[in-house]
C-alpha cells in the first residue's frame, strides 16, 4: 500500500529510484524498458546504477524494513566513498524505495557494495509484491529469499532456481493457511520469471557507451522487474500518440546543470525504450532534449537572475531584450522577521509568444519554442536535484496562467513561455517539507511564503517593465515595435522572393521536361516541314515577282515562328532574388541545355531555312531581291523589339505611379494625424477651466500636449525621412546603372545571406564529423598498439604450432586490410602527419591494389598503369594525396559495376598532374562542377562528401582535383594537379 498508493505514478516511482541512486553516489542510473517481452507480451524493466551498493546487512536490515531511521539525520551520516565530495541526501524515511512495487509484480534485486574494507560479495534478493496484497496476512508469514554470490560473478541458474523454489514454497504455504487467498497467479509468475542474466547483461553491454554491470569489482544496485506495470506502456503510447512529453517530462532535468552557474550534474540518467526488433533502444532522456545553459542566457528574449534574502527581498538583474537593469524588488510579507522558507536563488528566461516579437532567428526560435511547449515552467531544485512536480507546465503552482486569463497585457507572463528554476538547499530551506507521496511541498507557512515571494516578483516585473503604464516599459515597447516592423518587412520580402522562386522553379521544371521528351527538336522539325511545303508552293507561282515575294514571306513566317519558339524556351532569371544552392544548380543546368538548344536546334533551323530558300529559288529560277529580304527581316525584328521595350516601359511607369501614389498616401496620412492631434488638444483646452488652477497642473497639461504633438510629428517625420532616403538611394542607383543596380544589390545581399546560412550548416556538420574522426583516431591509436603486439606474439607462437599458422595468417592479413581502410580518415587528420615524403607511382598502384583487392576481384575490374605513371615521383603529404586517389578509385569502382564491357581503371601521369581514368558511365556536362560540391551525389544513398573533402584538402596544399577531357579509350578522367607550392613533381 505504501509503495503503490502513496506514489503518484510510475514516473514518480522511477524518480524515487533515481534519487536513491544519487544518494548512493552513483555516476549514472539507467532504465531499460522492453515492451512485449516474453510469450505473453508482458513488459520487462531493468533499472541499474553504479553507486556504492548494499551489503547483506543493508539489504536485510534496512531495505527490507519499513520506516527505517531517516537517512538525513546528522548523527547517522551515510557512507561516502573515499575521494568524493559529500552529497546532500535527497531521501528521508525509506518510503520512496517502496515505489518499486508500483513498477511491476516481482523484482530481482542485485547489489554489490563497496565499503572502506573493499568490494563486497553480490547480494541477491527476490520479491513478489503480490504476496503483500493478500488480506489478513502477517508480515512474518512472508519469506523473502536472499543469497550471497561470491567470486565477482552474477548468480547462475542454480542460485536463481533455488530462490524461486523458496519463494514459491512460501506462496504455497500461504495458500494452504489462507484458502481464501488466490495465490495461483503469483505461483505461476514466480515459475515463469527466469531471466538469463548472462544474455541480458551481454546484450546491454553491446548497446551502450558506458559499462554498467555487476561483474568483477563493478558496484551498484540493479532491479530486474517482470512483469512490469502495463501503465508504463500505456503512458509511452499516449506520449507517442499525442506527440508530447507527457511521460518523459517528469524524468528530464533530474540533476541540475542549467540554471545554476558552473553547475555540473552529479548523476546521468537514461531511459531506453526497446520495442520488438529494435537494434538500439530509443533514448528518452537525451540531455539535448532538455534546456541548455546557452538557451537560458543567450536565446531568451528576457532573463531574470538574482537572490532572495532571509527577509524575502529580491536583488538581481533583469534583461529586457538587450537592455539590462539592476533591480531590487521588495516584499511586504516579512514584517521585519526572518522568513520560514529561507533565502534562495531564482532565475528564468522568457521567450515571446510570436516570432515577430522575438530577437531569435527563426530556426532557433522554433527549436526553443518546441521545448517550451513540452517542458516550459518554473522548476524547483534542492541541492541540485529536481523536486516533482514543479516545472510541469500542467502544474501552474504560481497561478501564472490564471492571472494571464484575466488580462494578458496586464499580467504579461505565460507559464509555458518561461523556463527557469528556484534553487534551494536542505541547509537553508529546511522548513520546506515534501509530501510523503512526492507530489510537491506540504502547504505549510514556509511554502506559502516561498510562493508569495515569487508571485510578488512576477507581478512587480510585469507592472514595471512590460505593462504600458510601467515606469520602465518604454524600452520594451520601443524594442518590440522595432522587431515587429523588421519582421513585417522581412516577411514581405520573403513572401515576394518565395513567389518568384516558386514560379521560376515551375518554369525550369517545364523546360527540363520538354528537353527530356525532345519536344523542341520535334516542334522545329515539324516547322521545317511546313516551311519547306510553303516554299515549294511559292516556287510553283508563274509570276516571278509574286513567287519571290511568297518565298520571302515563307521565310519570314518561319523566322517569326522560330522567334516564338525561342521565347517559349527562354527563362528569365528573377531580378533581386537569390536563388539558393539547389535552384542555382537548376539554373546552371538550364543555361547549358539552352545553349545546346540554340546551337544544335534553333541556329541550325535558321541556316536550313536560308539554304532551303536558296535551293528552291535556284531550282525554280526565281530571283530573290536580297535587299528587300534583309529589309523585311530587320523591319520585323525592329517591330518586335519596340513592342517588347514598350511593354517593359509601361510596367515600369505603372510601378513608378503606384510608388508615387503610396508616398502621397503616407504623407497625407501623416498630415491628417497631426491635424487630428491638434484638434483634439484644442478641444481639451476648450473644455478646461484654467481659472484658479494650480500652476503646476497647468504646466503638466502643457507638457502633455506638447509631448503629444512632438511625438506624432516625430514618428511620421522619421517614417517619411526613411522613405525619402530609400527612394533617393534607389534613384541614384537607377541613374548610375540604367536600372540594374538596385535589383543586383538586393540579389547579392540575399545571395550572401543564403550562402552564410548554408556555410554555417556545413561548418557545423563538418565540425561534428571532424570531432567524430578525432575520437576514432584517438581511440584507435591508444588501442592499436596492443593489437599489433598481440598479433606479433601470436606470430611467434604460431611458428611453434603448425595448427595455429593458418589462423595467424588470416588474422594478420585481415588486420592489415582494416588498417589500410583506416587511412581514409587522414584528410581530417592531416595535422597529425605533417611530413612530406616521396611517393612514386608504384606506391600508389600497390596501395590501391591492396586496399581494393576484394572489390576489384568481385567486380572484375583491372587497374592498369602507364610507364610514365610508374616512373613518376611526387613529394607531398601522404595524408593529402592518398585519400584523394582513394576517393576517385572508390567512385570509379561503384560506377564500373553498371557497365557490361571490360572494366578498367588507368593511372597515367605527366609533369603537371596524375590522371585517373575509367570506362564507366559518362559524367553529363552539367554535373562537371557539381560533383565537387558538398552534398551532391548521383549514388543511391550517397552523401556527396568524398570528392568535396578531397578537393578541399588538396586545395589547402596548393593542389587541385579536376575533371578533365577523357583520355583516349576512356569515358571519364580525373586529374590531380601538382602546383609549385604544393607537391613537387620529379
Amino acid at each position: 500500500m505504501l509503495g503503490r498508493q502513496q506514489i503518484a505514478g510510475v514516473q514518480n516511482a522511477l524518480f524515487e529510484l533515481f534519487k536513491n541512486a544519487h544518494d548512493a553516489y552513483a555516476n549514472q542510473v539507467a532504465v531499460d524498458y522492453f515492451e512485449d517481452f516474453g510469450s505473453d507480451g508482458e513488459g520487462f524493466l531493468i533499472i541499474r546504477d553504479d553507486g556504492f551498493g548494499m551489503t547483506f546487512s543493508d539489504f536485510v536490515d534496512k531495505w527490507l524494513v519499513l520506516g527505517t531511521e531517516s537517512k538525513a539525520v546528522a548523527n547517522s551520516p551515510p557512507y561516502c566513498p573515499a575521494g568524493l565530495k559529500p552529497r546532500p541526501i535527497t531521501g528521508e524515511k525509506g518510503i520512496g524505495r517502496l515505489a518499486i512495487a508500483l513498477l511491476g509484480e516481482q523484482t530481482l534485486i542485485l547489489s554489490r557494495a563497496v565499503r572502506d574494507d573493499g568490494v563486497q560479495d553480490l547480494v541477491v534478493g527476490l520479491v513478489h509484491w503480490g504476496l503483500f496484497e493478500i488480506p489478513g496476512l502477517n508480515l512474518d508469514e512472508i519469506e523473502i529469499p536472499v543469497e550471497v554470490v561470491s567470486g565477482g560473478c552474477l548468480p547462475n541458474e542454480d542460485t536463481l532456481s533455488r530462490m524461486r523454489i523458496k519463494l514459491k514454497d512460501c506462496a504455497t504455504s500461504i495458500q494452504a493457511k489462507h484458502p481464501e487467498a488466490n495465490a495461483r497467479r503469483i505461483i505461476e509468475q514466480i515459475e515463469s520469471f527466469q531471466p538469463d542474466l548472462s544474455s541480458v547483461y551481454g546484450y546491454l553491454a553491446t548497446t551502450e557507451d558506458r559499462k554498467l554491470d555487476l561483474i568483477g569489482t563493478e558496484t551498484g544496485t540493479h532491479f530486474l522487474i517482470a512483469p512490469s506495470n502495463p501503465v508504463i506502456k500505456l503512458e509511452l503510447e499516449h506520449e507517442e500518440r499525442e506527440s508530447d512529453y507527457s511521460f518523459r517530462k517528469h524524468l528530464l532535468g533530474f540533476a541540475e546543470s542549467v540554471f545554476e552557474k558552473n553547475a555540473e550534474p552529479r548523476i546521468r540518467t537514461s531511459f531506453r525504450r526497446w520495442r520488438p526488433g529494435d537494434i538500439r533502444g530509443q533514448e528518452l532522456l537525451d540531455p539535448s532534449t532538455f534546456f541548455t545553459r546557452e538557451e537560458l542566457l543567450n536565446q531568451s528574449d528576457h532573463f531574470l537572475d538574482g537572490n532572495v534574502d532571509d527577509f524575502g527581498q529580491f536583488k538581481g538583474t533583469l534583461r529586457v531584450y538587450n537592455k539590462h537593469y539592476d533591480i531590487v524588488i521588495p516584499w511586504g510579507g516579512a514584517g521585519g522577521r526572518l522568513t520560514r522558507c529561507g533565502p534562495f536563488s531564482v532565475n528564468f528566461g522568457y521567450v515571446m509568444g510570436r516570432p515577430t516579437e522575438s530577437l531569435l532567428p527563426a530556426d532557433s526560435y522554433w527549436e526553443l519554442n518546441r521545448k517550451l511547449n513540452y517542458l516550459g515552467g518554473i522548476y524547483i531544485y534542492r541541492d541540485g536535484v529536481r523536486i516533482l512536480p514543479y516545472g510541469d507546465y500542467s502544474f501552474d503552482w504560481l497561478d501564472v496562467e490564471k492571472r494571464r486569463n484575466k488580462g494578458a497585457g496586464y499580467y504579461f507572463f505565460s507559464f509555458r513561455r518561461m523556463f527557469g528554476a528556484v534553487l534551494l538547499t536542505r541547509a537553508r530551506n529546511g522548513d520546506l517539507q515534501e509530501k510523503a507521496g512526492r507530489e510537491g511541498y506540504q502547504q505549510n507557512e514556509a511554502y506559502r511564503q516561498l510562493r508569495d515571494i515569487l508571485v510578488n516578483l512576477l507581478l512587480y516585473i510585469a507592472a514595471e517593465f512590460f505593462r504600458k503604464t510601467g515606469a520602465n516599459a518604454e524600452a520594451f515597447e520601443l524594442a518590440q515595435a522595432e522587431i515587429r516592423k523588421r519582421s513585417a518587412a522581412l516577411e514581405r520580402q520573403q513572401k515576394q522572393s518565395a513567389t518568384k522562386k516558386r514560379n521560376f522553379t515551375i518554369a525550369l521544371e517545364s523546360f527540363a521536361e520538354d528537353i527530356r521528351t525532345g519536344l523542341p527538336a520535334a516542334t522545329t522539325a515539324n516547322l521545317m516541314r511546313i516551311t519547306q511545303s510553303r516554299m515549294d508552293a511559292a516556287a510553283q507561282i508563274k509570276d516571278q515577282d509574286k513567287a519571290a515575294a511568297a518565298l520571302i514571306r515563307a521565310e519570314q513566317e518561319a523566322i517569326s515562328s522560330l522567334a516564338q519558339l525561342r521565347q517559349k524556351y527562354t527563362r528569365k532569371r528573377p531580378s533581386g532574388v537569390a536563388l539558393g544552392r539547389d535552384l542555382q544548380r537548376d539554373w546552371d543546368a538550364y543555361v547549358i541545355e539552352r545553349q545546346k538548344l540554340e546551337t544544335e536546334v534553333f541556329s541550325q533551323f535558321e541556316q536550313q531555312v536560308a539554304n532551303t530558300l536558296g535551293a528552291v529559288a535556284e531550282q525554280a529560277r526565281v530571283y530573290v531581291d536580297q535587299r528587300k529580304r534583309l529589309e523585311e527581316r530587320i523591319k520585323y525584328l525592329a517591330n518586335e523589339r519596340k513592342k517588347d521595350l514598350a511593354e517593359a516601359a509601361r510596367n515600369a511607369n505603372a510601378t513608378a505611379s503606384d510608388t508615387r501614389q503610396t508616398v502621397f498616401t503616407i504623407t497625407e496620412r501623416a498630415r491628417l494625424a497631426l491635424d487630428e492631434t491638434i484638434r483634439a488638444i484644442q478641444a481639451d483646452l476648450n473644455r478646461t477651466d484654467l481659472t484658479g488652477m494650480d500652476p503646476e497642473r497647468i504646466e503638466n497639461m502643457r507638457r502633455k500636449w506638447e509631448g503629444q504633438l512632438t511625438d506624432i510629428e516625430g514618428r511620421h517625420r522619421d517614417a517619411l525621412t526613411a522613405a525619402r532616403d530609400m527612394l533617393a538611394s534607389l534613384a541614384e542607383n537607377l541613374r548610375a546603372s540604367d536600372g540594374e543596380a538596385p535589383a543586383q544589390i538586393m540579389e547579392a545581399m540575399e545571395e550572401r545571406m543564403l550562402a552564410l546560412e548554408d556555410q554555417a550548416d556545413e561548418d557545423f556538420e563538418m565540425v561534428q564529423l571532424g570531432l567524430a574522426v578525432a575520437i576514432i583516431n584517438h581511440e584507435f591509436s591508444s588501442s592499436i598498439k596492443r593489437v599489433r603486439l598481440s598479433i606479433q606474439d601470436l606470430g611467434q607462437i604460431s611458428r611453434r604450432n603448425n595448427g595455429l599458422r593458418p589462423l595467424y595468417e588470416s588474422i594478420r592479413s585481415n588486420f592489415e586490410h582494416l588498417d589500410g581502410h583506416l587511412n581514409l580518415f587522414t584528410p581530417l587528420q592531416r595535422r597529425l602527419h605533417r611530413a612530406r615524403i616521396r611517393i612514386d607511382g608504384k606506391d600508389i598502384r600497390n596501395y590501391c591494389n591492396e586496399l581494393f583487392l576484394n572489390r576489384l576481384e568481385r567486380h572484375n575490374v583491372e587497374i592498369v598503369s602507364t610507364n610514365q605513371f610508374l616512373e613518376s615521383v611526387v613529394e607531398c603529404y601522404p595524408s593529402t594525396l592518398y585519400p584523394a586517389v582513394i576517393n576517385v578509385v572508390d567512385n570509379a569502382l561503384h560506377w564500373l559495376s553498371s557497365v557490361s564491357e571490360q572494366r578498367q581503371i588507368e593511372f597515367h601521369a605527366d609533369r603537371e598532374a596524375i590522371y585517373i581514368s575509367n570506362n564507366g558511365p559518362v559524367i553529363e556536362g552539367f554535373d562537371n562542377q557539381r560533383i565537387f560540391e558538398r552534398g551532391f551525389s548521383r549514388k543511391s544513398g550517397g552523401r556527396g562528401l568524398g570528392l568535396f573533402i578531397s578537393a578541399k584538402a588538396l586545395e589547402a596544399e596548393g593542389m587541385a582535383l579536376r575533371l578533365v577531357e577523357a583520355r583516349a579509350g576512356y569515358t571519364v578522367t580525373f586529374a590531380i594537379s601538382i602546383a609549385a607550392d604544393g607537391g613537387k613533381r620529379n
